[in-house]
């Protein structure tokens, strides 16, 4: 389903990327590459193996208790421009006990999409993944992430691309409440990814 179809709660967060107000940064990296706001997207052109971005607005929230995001809906609209890697979202990002910080990843390329449970030292997790997607180069596309606790406790995580529920997931130890964000890997790893971002939102689940 798409957000237009889906019936989802109250709207959390919402960037349409018009500028830097929400504090996702603004990196100019001659190794890694950058990110930079443009002609009203977030535009990524980056060489490093992972870019992983949240806006700050919500760190600080989580930093000082007030964030409550741990059963929401993701999404991201953009376009891949150049480069062989997967994008996406992702949600309830925590401190791990091997890494600085662990999260849940829904991510896709053109003939692959994952949910992963991953985190900073580029461990990952396979919860499920398809080989079963056509997501063209140059060509937008909708990325939705659903991540809520059932009423075992367990993390039913789902993805959906452009309206069509692609993979669903079950996590018996699941992450807590933690922020959202966006998501790339490159591959072949260092290679080249131009990414843009057209929109961002979190929102409440439906009932």
């Amino acid at each position: 389903m798409t957000k237009s179809d889906s019936q989802l709660g109250d709207a959390l967060f919402n960037d349409s990327f018009d500028d830097d107000r929400n504090g996702w940064g603004v990196i100019d990296d001659p190794q890694f590459g950058s990110t930079a706001f443009a002609d009203g997207d977030q535009v990524w052109d980056f060489r490093g193996s992972v870019a992983h971005q949240l806006p700050a607005v919500l760190g600080d929230q989580y930093d000082r208790g007030e964030l409550d995001m741990r059963d929401v809906v993701v999404r991201a609209e953009a376009t891949i421009l150049a480069g062989g890697g997967v994008i996406g979202v992702f949600c309830r990002e925590t401190p791990d006990t091997d890494a600085e910080w662990q999260w849940y990843e829904f991510v896709a390329r053109d003939g692959f999409a994952a949910i992963r449970h991953a985190d900073l030292e580029g461990n990952l997790d396979v919860l499920a993944e398809t080989d079963d997607v056509s997501l063209p180069d140059g060509e937008p596309l909708v990325i939705e992430a659903a991540c809520v606790d059932d009423a075992d406790g367990d993390a039913q995580l789902s993805l959906t691309l452009n309206g069509t529920d692609v993979l669903q997931a079950t996590d018996d130890e699941p992450l807590g409440n933690g922020v959202p964000g966006l998501q790339a890997w490159t591959f072949p790893v260092h290679e080249r990814m131009d990414i843009r971002w057209h929109e961002f939102t979190v929102d409440q689940p439906g009932p």
